[in-house]
């Protein structure tokens, strides 16, 4: 069953998309916030699930305080209605906050799934932030996602965990829809430098070529709206160049959105 078609976007069912990468500290929430923050700005309806179970750190990024997350309603501390927390752009759903909650993963994850349900009736979007790596909730991400948006950084760790992670899913899935997000780049062609250093290894051992949704720029103000927990929209002081490159990665996905919507809208005619 699907639901009605949004106005503003003209989804008949919400594109998911998960954001991911191969390790730790590359700014996957960051970047999982800021896409939120500015699709939503363009009048999208979206939810952001935070499924970094233990760890999630996306309310934090918004200094947001969140009173309920999936975690405590699979712990009968809540109910389904609790979990959204709405911010000015963003409809935001918290896994877990707290390392000491205890769960059954695969509870969890049929509660997640639940909660993907709950917000397909009135979002155009639904973001996954996932964990870092291809643990369980991040295999259960992808899966339930239409696009794995990957996140680099112009080190050599980043890029080799990347490659072992793209293998291990390739191994499950060999045509799994990626796309890589660079970030930190100093500038456009240390982006695509990194981006292409991907690639390359992919290439020569994987035969697979990944297309790059853009890059967000190095900047002290990122710096800074992280450490004030702001959104790069939030923040006056913000580098032009960052929101436009922050722009041109919404307008792709919104693009890959719309072509996913037309093969569905196809497919159902």
């Amino acid at each position: 069953m699907h639901k009605e078609i949004n106005k503003r976007a003209e989804f008949p069912t919400p594109f998911i998309f998960s954001v991911l990468s191969g390790k730790g500290g590359v700014g996957k929430s960051m970047t999982s916030v800021n896409l939120a923050e500015v699709l939503g700005s363009f009048g999208y309806s979206v939810a952001l699930l935070d499924a970094d179970i233990g760890l999630s750190n996306c309310a934090m990024l918004l200094n947001e305080n969140v009173h309920a997350s999936v975690a405590q309603w699979v712990n009968g501390e809540c109910m389904l209605e609790d979990l959204a927390h709405n911010t000015e752009h963003v409809t935001l759903i918290t896994g877990s906050d707290t390392p000491s909650h205890t769960y059954d993963i695969e509870i969890l994850m049929d509660a997640m799934d639940q909660v993907i349900l709950h917000l397909s009736h009135d979002h155009d979007i639904i973001i996954i932030d996932t964990p870092a790596g291809a643990g369980e909730i991040s295999l259960w991400a992808l899966d339930r996602s239409e696009l794995g948006a990957l996140v680099l950084i112009d080190e050599p760790t980043s890029i080799s965990d990347a490659y072992r992670l793209c293998k291990y899913i390739y191994s499950i899935d060999p045509n799994y829809p990626f796309a890589t997000i660079v970030n930190q780049a100093k500038n456009s062609i240390t982006a695509e430098d990194t981006y292409q250093r991907f690639n390359s290894i992919l290439k020569y051992f994987l035969k697979r070529e990944l297309p790059n949704l853009g890059f967000i720029p190095y900047s002290e103000n990122v710096k800074e709206s992280v450490n004030s927990q702001s959104t790069l929209l939030q923040n006056e002081q913000i580098n032009e160049e960052v929101l436009n490159e922050l722009t041109f990665i919404t307008q792709h996905l919104i693009g890959l959105a719309k072509s996913a919507s037309n093969r569905l809208q196809t497919a159902i005619e």
